[in-house]
C-alpha cells in the first residue's frame, strides 16, 4: 500500500486557512527545501524518497548519518523537508542551492561539504512497528516531539497551534 504523505494547504489569507482547517489549526513554517519521506526498515536500511517515491538516498548521505546518529536502530517513516543551511550565518539557503544535489550521481561528498542541510520533520507516519496515520494529528505531533530531539542537524518543524487570528 503506498504511503499517504500529507501536503500542506496553501492559502493567501489566514481567514481562509481557518475556514479550511477549522478554528484550531496548526500553522507551520514554509521551508524552501526538498520534501522527503525518511524511513528505516526492520532490516536497518535507511532510505530517503521524494513525494513521488523516487529514491534520493545516495544524494543525501549526510541525512542518513544524522538519522543513524539520532535514532539508532529504531524503525520509522517520517514526512520531512531537507533545507540547505549556511553554517556561517545560520540561515537557510534557497531551494536552488539544494536542488544541485537532487539529480547528482557523482561527487556527492563534495556537495555535502559545500551544501550542508538541516532536516525539518513534519509528521511521523510509522514508528517502532506501528502505523500512526490513524492517530489524530496532534497526537502524532506530540509523539514526533518525543522522538526527534532538537539537534543541529534535525528537529521538528516550526509550528504554531492557535485559534486566534491575531496570534
Amino acid at each position: 500500500r503506498p504511503l499517504q504523505v500529507m501536503l500542506p494547504v496553501k492559502v493567501t489569507e489566514l481567514e481562509e486557512a481557518f475556514e479550511i482547517c477549522g478554528k484550531h489549526a496548526a500553522l507551520e513554517h514554509k521551508y524552501d527545501g526538498f520534501r522527503m519521506v525518511l524511513m528505516r526498515d526492520e532490516k536497518g536500511v535507511i532510505r530517503l524518497f521524494t513525494r513521488k517515491f523516487e529514491s534520493v538516498t545516495a544524494q543525501f548521505p549526510d541525512v542518513v548519518k544524522v538519522m543513524e546518529r539520532t535514532l539508532g536502530n529504531r524503525t520509522y517513516i517520517f514526512d520531512a523537508e531537507v533545507v540547505g543551511h549556511d553554517p556561517q550565518t545560520g540561515k537557510t539557503l534557497p531551494f536552488e542551492a539544494i536542488s544541485q544535489r537532487i539529480r547528482r550521481k557523482h561527487h556527492i561528498e563534495e556537495l555535502v561539504k559545500q551544501l550542508p542541510v538541516v532536516i525539518n520533520v513534519f509528521d511521523v507516519l510509522y514508528y517502532q512497528g506501528e502505523g500512526t496515520t490513524a492517530l489524530p494529528f496532534m497526537e502524532r505531533r506530540a509523539l514526533l516531539e518525543t522522538i526527534i530531539p532538537v539537534h543541529t542537524g534535525i528537529h521538528p518543524s516550526e509550528q504554531l497551534v492557535t485559534s486566534d487570528l491575531e496570534v
